[in-house]
């Protein structure tokens, strides 16, 4: 099954180990916290710019606001399958 993540705050790019981690914030009874999820990065996954063109991992950099496609792998892992740059 397939999942989207909406207009989400990069928090860190691991470009080595091939990962992204975002923050987001979740506001529950009056009380606002901070979720950070780590999604793994593979070869083919794509990755897009506001204007359509195809982008590498080291462009994305800590504060771009990015929609992410990503699956669950079997064991627990948050696969990125697409990337959308907003800015």
């Amino acid at each position: 099954m397939a999942y989207r993540v909406f207009d989400v705050k990069v928090a860190k790019v691991d470009f080595d180990a091939s990962k992204l981690v975002i923050k987001r914030k979740n506001a529950r009874a009056g009380k606002a916290r901070y979720l950070k999820n780590i999604f793994v990065i593979d070869a083919s996954t794509l990755i897009t710019a506001n204007d359509n063109r195809t982008i590498t991992l080291s462009e994305i950099k800590a504060g771009n606001r990015v929609t992410i496609d990503f699956l669950k792998t079997k064991d627990r892992k948050l696969l990125a399958k697409g990337i959308s740059v907003l800015n």
